[in-house]
């Protein structure tokens, strides 16, 4: 199944294909795939999962007809059924014969790039999402840092020392370091040659980009994120196994605990 296509019909440019080994399992991004869509479907699909999640369907619930979908959203009928058809690729949804459209066990059936497309279509994710996100974040990036300090090549860590110099230069213009941040852990993720493992991590951060934003615009956690990576970094290069784990465990707990703090002071979703 990774590997069949989903096609329909696009009312801009005909036929539209997609192979859905782009979504599964790969996690890279949903954003290859939106581009795929017409901008108004991409649209569609971020209003129809608020619809889903505003009137609080539960999972099995039958949905709205495309007919009504259309009108209750201000749009056709035709980009409606394409952002169902998106929607079922990704297991949020299901289409039965007869019966109409019904919401599946979003816990436990629809896959995890139905998670990464709230974020790309705008939908905020839940209080919960976030931090079991966090969470399994963590567990992948420690077990990352074990296997980059194994396997690491003189490349990889010339590669980590130009991250920290930019980060440095940022921090010296008081600027955000958001991107050299995410392209630090990155570069861990990639110096393990697991291309799975690079694709999930890359999942996460997509889905926390606008997070990440409001995070980093403290300068005093771009400072402690700066001289944390520094010890991580130093650590990896010595091949430091427990040293690197450690460190980068303590460096994401207290990310964790940050967001902790924000989730509950903050609103009921979190973008």
């Amino acid at each position: 199944m990774w590997f069949d296509l989903i096609a329909w019909k696009s009312a801009d440019t005909g036929v539209r294909y997609c192979k859905l080994g782009q979504l599964e399992p790969a996690f890279a991004s949903c954003g290859a795939f939106l581009e795929r869509l017409h901008l108004k479907t991409q649209k569609t699909i971020g209003q129809v999962l608020n619809f889903i999640r505003e009137r609080k369907y539960e999972s099995g619930e039958r949905l709205l007809s495309e007919r009504d979908f259309a009108q209750k959203l201000g749009t056709t009928r035709q980009y409606v059924r394409e952002a169902i058809t998106a929607l079922e690729a990704m297991r949020v949804v299901e289409r039965r014969p007869s019966s109409g459209i019904y919401l599946r066990d979003l816990n436990s059936e629809s896959s995890f790039e139905a998670l990464v497309l709230h974020a790309d279509t705008g939908v905020p994710l839940q209080p919960k999402e976030v931090a079991d996100a966090l969470e399994t974040r963590r567990v992948l990036e420690v077990q990352a840092v074990t296997l980059a300090c194994a396997r690491h090549t003189d490349a990889d860590l010339a590669k980590l020392e130009r991250n920290l110099s930019a980060t440095r230069a940022r921090l010296d213009k008081s600027e955000s370091i958001e991107l050299e941040d995410r392209e630090f852990h990155q570069l861990i993720v990639a110096s393990t040659g697991n291309h799975v493992l690079v694709r999930l991590v890359n999942a996460f951060y997509e889905m926390s980009q606008l997070r990440r934003k409001l995070f980093f615009a403290d300068q005093s956690r771009c400072l402690r994120s700066f001289e944390e990576h520094s010890r991580i970094f130093s650590a990896i290069r010595e091949r430091d196994a427990d040293r690197a784990s450690e460190a980068i465990d303590a460096h994401l707990s207290q990310t964790v605990a940050t967001w902790e703090k924000l989730l509950t002071s903050g609103s009921d979703a979190v973008e």
